[in-house]
């Protein structure tokens, strides 16, 4: 029997991450994070939970949630400048980008780029999607609802 070394461990540094990470690592449960939204109709009956979030003093290097939908809820039409990510957790639904219908379940993600118009349908068992962004904070997202 013949012994083995470890391998030479080699300190590399990505060059194509444009800033520092702004904080630790953290682990948070989505059941202990309290539900925002439903009460405003030019949103639509949507929820969601928004699971890592930066501030002004704390920035993060993206913004992730997870959005929630009763039974043929809602997300108006709508648009933001930075583009956003959905991929299906649970239930079923349609998202409309720029007037192409997407379905959504669980296992799929869909790409919604910047400045596009989308909006979501839930279908008759509600729909949970987790949706992010590559941005410093939710609050800098300024959501432009259609008429």
């Amino acid at each position: 029997m013949t012994a083995q070394t470890a391998p030479e461990t080699l300190d590399l540094v990505a060059d194509n991450i444009p800033t520092e990470p702004s904080s630790t690592a953290f682990a948070i449960n989505a059941a202990q994070v309290p539900l925002e939204g439903g009460t405003d109709p030019a949103y639509g009956s949507v929820r969601w939970r928004t699971l890592i979030n930066g501030n002004a003093d704390a920035p993060k290097e993206f913004v992730l949630g997870i959005a929630e939908f009763e039974p043929h809820g809602t997300l108006e039409p709508h648009r933001h400048d930075p583009a956003e990510f959905y991929f299906g957790l649970e239930g079923s639904g349609v998202v409309t980008i720029d007037g192409t219908p997407h379905e959504i379940a669980p296992g799929v993600a869909i790409y919604v780029p910047g400045d596009a118009e989308h909006g979501t349908v839930a279908g008759p068992d509600g729909l949970r999607f987790a949706y992010g962004f590559a941005e410093p904070s939710f609050a800098g997202i300024t959501y432009r609802f259609s008429a």
